[in-house]
């Protein structure tokens, strides 16, 4: 937005005025005192020359605007797509401030912005404030003097730089990464941009003339470079030049004065500015070839094959090289021989970390329009490029912006993806899910994840307890709600809700993972023929001892746990601890569940040394009678011994417990008591079960 809603409207009456027009007329057609229409004109004065346009003030004769009849269409064709800032949006306005401050420079009253907007001054004042942190990160700001105004502070190379950030931040012309310079769209980008509210921050005219002048020159540098850095060198020659024109001189120090002539660009910026000279007749202080200098040096280069390893001053290329050995080194060992091997990677981030290290010694910001997007998509390859810049930070002396992290984001994550496709590899991978218990929390997680990962992933759930080595050997890697480090394993903490950050992670993990083969094969291999040996006859003596009962249905619920403990063990002493053990875990969660008809009693117990799977229901059909019973009518106990086998166990009966909620038949069965119906959907699902991790095995190995 270049005019307010109020400058539109003054600048269409005196277009429409046959001739002068006095201010107190103007007010009185808009409703607004005279003193608010003589505090608009001066920044109207300053406006329409761009547009060729004269505004001409007069005392005795009054306002008019003075142009060629082209000049006065150009104007109103502005107007007529000028849109006004909405009060409400308080982005858009909060822009809109940063936008005058530093197009402005002078002080202004809050009433003055206030007035512009339709809002409070409170609101005003309170959104430059949020525009603090912005402007700190150019080292300007922001000073209020009561009866004076609001304004910046800060050197004018801070102004400059700036003006370009805020420019690159909200133009719409962005390149892919990596994109060379394109003569064309960049001219048809100026073109559609020029006029907008963004790029009237600059001048039209000198902006197009700027553009003409660099191309003319056919400099290899110039085309070299990558898209949006073309932009940031035309918009940072353009304010240079408007700023001259004004007064604004930067100031450099007399030690980097010192050294430019041996800089590898020096004699570029120098022909640059000598061209810019001739073409809009002006004088350039030598203290802008080493602005000029610093940018081109700071400027990110497209990637090219062809692109050679050279000298540079700010850190020589075997040194270059070293820091990217060691980033490489922090971001994935894993991964480190295939990044290290991929010669494209390596070339590219030399390419891109030269003017990196340029851009972080002379505090000079760079826009990755990119951001949100990679930190919302790729949060982990973020993350670990946070890890390995601290060794830029190291050598820079200044920390890595969020910015810049993203830029080194997208070439590791690029390079990620090439060792994947040259691996030719893929496998499903197994991931541990762990909580306190190994069900409740941990089940939850489970079941979220397998609506993404069950066609990448084998998911299984443990207890902490369940750590052991044969575990943490089976595991690629476990998702935890709890810090894992004391166990040695490759772990994510997540959230138990499992956001959407989480998924990314686990899924950017699965993805290394997935294109690593498994080492010790033999080893698992045999260790997995003793599993399934086990399993296989777990689940056979779980067919062949199953057995339903029926009983009294006024029986009340400790009667029915020892029952069952007596028919699961023939012995009363064993028959009192499992008792004990189903009443201790009942303490913990009730294990009835009403919604179900069914009472799912399960626990761990020394008192059996296999595992255990009987169901009940009252004689004659109906509910249990016992208030405790909360309306079921039926119940099955599931007991895992306590030895070596745990996590077996586990597995065997998960699949049964799984079962009651997966296959209705199943509930149905045991809901009705008939032992041959249950026994038949207990194969059914025990075979599935079977053949399942048999797949798994083979997938796996």
């Amino acid at each position: 937005m270049v005019f307010s809603a109020r400058n539109s409207q003054i600048l269409q009456i005196m277009l429409e005025s046959d001739g002068p027009i006095q201010s107190q007329e103007i007010a009185e057609k808009l409703g607004i005192s005279i003193r608010t229409v003589q505090r608009e004109l001066p920044f109207l004065k300053d406006m329409v020359p761009k547009y060729g346009m004269l505004l001409v003030r007069s005392r005795s004769k009054g306002n008019y605007l003075s142009g060629t009849p082209t000049a006065r269409d150009r104007l109103l064709a502005a107007l007529s797509q000028e849109r006004s800032i909405d009060p409400g949006d308080k982005e858009e306005r909060q822009r809109f401030l940063l936008f005058s401050l530093l197009k402005e420079r002078e002080p202004r009253k809050l009433f003055y912005y206030s007035d512009q907007l339709g809002v409070s001054e409170s609101t005003i004042a309170a959104d430059i404030d949020v525009l603090k942190d912005w402007l700190a990160k150019n080292r300007l700001s922001v000073v209020k003097k009561r009866g004076y105004g609001v304004f910046l502070k800060g050197a004018e190379q801070d102004y400059r730089e700036a003006m370009r950030r805020f420019i690159e931040e909200n133009i719409s012309y962005h390149e892919r990464p990596g994109d060379r310079f394109d003569e064309a769209a960049f001219s048809d980008a100026l073109l559609k941009s020029a006029d907008s509210g963004v790029y009237s921050f600059l001048d039209k005219e000198t902006l197009h003339r700027v553009h003409a002048v660099l191309l003319a020159m056919q400099e290899p540098k110039l085309q070299s470079l990558a898209s949006n850095a073309y932009a940031g060198l035309v918009d940072h020659i353009t304010i240079a030049i408007e700023r001259i024109r004004k007064g604004g001189f930067i100031e450099v120090s007399e030690e980097l004065l010192e050294g430019l002539e041996e800089w590898e660009e020096y004699d570029l910026a120098v022909r640059i500015l000598g061209e810019m000279e001739e073409e809009f007749e002006i004088l350039i202080p030598k203290e802008e070839v080493s602005y000029v200098l610093l940018h081109i040096q700071g400027s990110k280069v497209a990637y090219s094959r062809d692109v050679a390893f050279s000298d540079d001053p700010a850190m020589e290329d075997d040194k270059l090289l070293d820091l990217i050995d060691r980033m490489i080194d922090i971001y994935s060992p894993e991964l480190a021989p295939g990044l290290k091997s991929d010669e494209e990677f390596v070339r590219g981030l030399l390419v891109h970390l030269r003017p990196v290290l340029v851009r972080m010694r002379e505090n000079m910001n760079i826009y990755n329009p990119m951001l949100d997007e990679i930190r919302a998509e790729y949060s982990d390859i973020f993350e670990r490029c946070a890890k390995a810049s601290e060794l830029i930070r190291i050598q820079s002396g200044r920390q890595v912006s969020d910015e810049e992290i993203g830029f080194l984001a997208m070439h590791f994550g690029a390079a990620e993806e090439r060792i994947r496709e040259r691996r030719g590899f893929s496998r499903k991978v197994s991931i541990g899910i762990v909580c306190a218990s190994g069900f409740g929390v941990a089940r939850l997680m489970m079941t979220r994840l397998e609506k993404y990962l069950s066609d990448k992933a084998f998911l299984k759930a443990y207890g902490r307890d369940e750590l052991g080595t044969a575990v943490v050997k089976e595991m690629d890697f476990f998702v935890s709600t709890m810090n894992l480090d004391e166990y040695g394993v490759d772990y994510i903490r997540v959230s138990p809700l499992i956001t959407g950050s989480d998924r990314s992670a686990i899924e950017h993990k699965l993805k290394d993972y997935s294109s690593l083969r498994r080492t010790g094969r033999e080893e698992d291999f045999v260790h997995q023929l003793q599993r399934i040996g086990f399993i296989t006859e777990e689940i056979r003596g779980i067919i062949e001892s199953f057995h339903s009962y029926q009983v009294a249905d006024n029986i009340s619920f400790k009667e029915l746990l020892m029952f069952l403990g007596l028919k699961a063990t023939g012995n009363a002493t064993l028959a009192s601890e499992v008792s004990h053990d189903l009443m201790e875990r009942e303490k913990l969660y009730t294990q009835l569940f009403p919604e179900l008809s069914l009472g799912l009693l399960h626990c761990r117990t020394s008192a059996v040394s296999r595992a255990v799977f009987l169901s009940c229901t009252p004689k004659g059909g109906g509910e249990f009678a016992d208030s405790y019973f909360k309306g079921i009518g039926s119940a099955v106990m599931l007991l895992s011994p306590l030895d070596e086998h745990r996590s077996e166990h586990a597995e065997v009966l998960g699949a049964i417990s799984a079962a009651f909620i997966n296959n209705q038949d199943f509930l149905k069965a045991i809901r009705s008591g008939e032992e041959e119906a249950i026994r038949r959907e207990l194969v059914n699902e025990m075979k599935q079960f079977y053949f399942n991790y048999l797949r798994k095995i083979s997938e796996t190995i």
